[in-house]
């Protein structure tokens, strides 16, 4: 989703038992699904876990995925405080929905390059990135602008502004990625203005 920026810190909470709760799920977790690294060329150097995910990019009516069950106590106050963020949004913030949730896994010396999301579904949905695993050798950038995300930081980004990652240390990184909804919301995108 568009907005003024690149970025947008909306808080922090514990992401230790998130990420042992992800450990535990074990290595073959990560090559379940393989598709979104075979269909998204900027993502070919990432493994995903799908949580909340359908492949047709809809907005409405979420299909949880199996692993969902397996960590939604563990992501709750993640799922809070983006609730809590967006509750008196313009539009219709009580009624706000997750309509994707990810779990994303960057290779060691792995990068992301740059690119824009695009998509109906993407343009209405505020994008949100929290660290599970990281180190200070991985890097975000939107636009002009470069961060490091602490673990347990929530961080929306500006997904309509060209971004990239890298990833130059020698362990993996690991992302909680969560777009939420707020219906009716307006967005003054670049492309013209669109309602979530």
């Amino acid at each position: 989703m568009y907005f003024e920026g690149t970025f947008r810190h909306i808080g922090t909470v514990d992401a230790t038992p998130l990420a042992k709760a992800v450990q535990s799920l074990g290595e073959d977790a990560w090559s379940e699904y393989i598709r979104r690294q075979e269909t998204f060329q900027p993502h070919r150097r990432t493994q995903t876990i799908p949580l909340l995910y359908d492949e047709d990019g809809r907005h409405t009516d979420p299909t949880a995925w199996p692993r969902m069950k397996d960590l939604d106590s563990a992501m709750q106050p993640i799922l809070d405080k983006i609730r809590d963020a967006n509750s008196s949004t313009p539009g219709n913030g009580q009624d706000g929905y997750f309509i994707r949730i990810i779990l994303t896994r960057l290779s060691p010396h792995g990068w992301i390059p740059r690119h824009q999301d695009g998509g109906p579904s993407l343009l209405r949905s505020h994008r949100y990135h929290v660290a599970l695993v990281t180190n200070p050798g991985v890097e975000f950038e939107v636009g002009d602008d470069v961060e490091h995300f602490a673990a347990g930081a929530i961080w929306e980004i500006n997904n309509r502004k060209l971004h990239a990652v890298r990833n130059t240390s020698d362990e993996a990184r690991v992302h909680l990625i969560l777009d939420y909804v707020v219906p009716g919301e307006t967005v003054d995108d670049p492309e013209g203005e669109v309602t979530a």
